[in-house]
């Protein structure tokens, strides 16, 4: 039941107040927003079209956690560089209010939990710092600005399409913290991760209204033409934020609702090096993943380390995992939700397991090709610390404004080739993706020379050779055996 109800100034529909808290309300029949002072309120203007996405989760959605029952009652929708983001308003039964983030279909629950207090600056935090609140040690893990895109129903504090909120998410094993810095002090939120599932959400949007809406079914996999080429690319509704075209390389995105093309590209880019292509299908474990996207990755400034490829996996119901193939061979990693309970710079425990930092180090993307949940550019660089415990592997990765954990298993280059179905090629070990052509390289680019001197070698000692002379045969043959070596040694590396 509405606490409040007023007649809308722009349309006379009814605009209900649930919450007490609750100071602004957008009609949903005209998108007037309405901000209420006291037991009146007044028009502030008309709310931006709200983009539409692939979020099962909509206004009057309910839920329990902890005990007590919540109702989805307003939304802001967010954009920052990377993508666009949900944060909905949870009214509990008890009249407080809470959060709910929805970011590509994975949820964070927060409730406020008081002001900062010694809160650091918003600008000088960098990924990995510490702070304390609440008796326990938070690592930043996100720092981040954002410009709201459109607001529906009811929210604690007025926006609109000029209000920037400036966040800053730290974590602690599997619990969130946000610094909400927009107001002063900065206010606390904090939670866990939460799925759809655990929270019993209630009247959540079907297939049929995400389709009706958003034009494709929410957590399946679809195919995009490219605006540039025409070539087709796989994309996931409401988790792909960005694409670049297998085909033209083109960078398009995909964050606004619609394919909006970044950046053209017309050179001939044939993707090479990577065994893996975009738009293969992997069956492991009975369950079929689709191959988003693959980045090249290596070491900036040293080009004696060998690059290494990273493959970008998604399959319905199961979400994204990673693929990747190194010098030494593949591994197979999972983004961790729950992270470390302590890390230094040498070591790391998790689960009650130790690992040992083995490489510190810095990663350049050096090419791309495929769907990526984020926008995935060359030259981004990101700093990783590599920690082993036995056959494990937890990988961090900061860049500069956010860090994560993941970990990771070897996995036999027979078992990746049988998850694919096919023989795997052998990448060109140590060289970079760049610098092998399309129509091959290295030592077979030596062969067409070889076939040009053996014919000027064997013309200039004909008259040698003839009448049958063994000596000036035998002189020939060496000297066009010792030509054609280095087009043949090391051929066995390349593919």
């Amino acid at each position: 039941m509405a606490m409040y109800q007023a007649a809308c100034p722009g349309c006379g529909a009814p605009v209900e107040f649930r919450s007490a808290a609750s100071r602004m309300a957008v009609c949903c029949y005209c998108r007037t927003t309405l901000l209420r002072d006291a037991d009146a309120v007044r028009d502030i203007g008309k709310q931006a079209a709200l983009i539409e996405d692939h979020s099962p989760v909509q206004i009057m959605t309910s839920g329990q956690r902890a005990g007590q029952g919540f109702t989805v009652v307003g939304r802001i929708q967010l954009r920052y560089e990377h993508g666009v983001w949900n944060e909905w308003y949870l009214l509990f039964d008890d009249g407080s209010g809470g959060w709910l983030g929805d970011f590509g279909g994975q949820f964070v629950l927060t409730r406020p939990d008081g002001d900062a207090v010694g809160p650091p600056l918003f600008d000088k935090v960098e990924p990995g710092n510490r702070w304390s609140h609440g008796g326990t040690f938070w690592h930043a893990a996100d720092i981040r600005k954002a410009e709201c895109v459109a607001a529906e129903g009811e929210l604690p504090f007025p926006v609109d399409a000029r209000w920037v909120a400036r966040v800053i998410d730290y974590r602690h094993r599997d619990e969130f913290l946000t610094l909400d810095y927009s107001d002063l002090p900065p206010v606390v939120y904090r939670g866990r991760a939460v799925t759809l599932a655990a929270v019993r959400a209630q009247h959540l949007r079907d297939a049929d209204a995400v389709v009706s809406a958003a034009g494709r079914l929410h957590g399946g996999v679809s195919t995009l033409i490219c605006p540039v080429c025409g070539a087709p690319a796989a994309v996931v509704p409401g988790a792909t934020q960005h694409l670049t075209c297998p085909s033209c390389r083109s960078q398009i995105s995909l964050a606004a609702g619609q394919a909006e093309v970044v950046q053209r590209e017309v050179a001939d880019v044939t993707a090479v090096g990577a065994t893996l292509q975009a738009g293969e299908t992997l069956t492991i474990d009975g369950v079929a993943w689709r191959l988003m996207g693959w980045m090249c990755c290596g070491v900036p400034g040293d080009a004696s380390e060998p690059d290494w490829y990273e493959y970008l996996l998604f399959a319905p119901m199961h979400g994204f995992q990673w693929l990747i193939e190194t010098q030494e061979g593949w591994q197979q990693a999972q983004v961790l939700d729950d992270w470390p309970e302590s890390f230094t710079d040498t070591s790391v425990e998790l689960r009650g397991l130790r690992y040992t930092r083995r490489y510190l180090y810095r990663a350049e993307v050096r090419a791309v090709v495929g769907a990526f949940p984020w926008c995935a550019r060359v030259g981004d660089r990101t700093e990783i610390g590599e920690y082993v415990s036995g056959k494990w592997v937890l990988n961090l990765e900061r860049g500069a404004h956010e860090m994560g954990w993941s970990q990771a298993r070897p996995v036999e280059t027979d078992t990746v080739a049988s998850w694919a179905g096919r023989k795997l090629a052998t990448i060109a070990r140590g060289r970079r993706a760049a610098e092998v052509a399309p129509s091959g390289g290295g030592k077979a680019a030596l062969r067409p020379v070889a076939w040009v001197f053996t014919v000027l070698i064997v013309v200039m000692n004909l008259r040698y050779m003839l009448p049958f002379n063994v000596d000036a045969m035998m002189v020939t043959g060496v000297l066009v055996f010792l030509l054609w070596i280095p087009t043949q040694s090391g051929d066995e590396g390349e593919g």
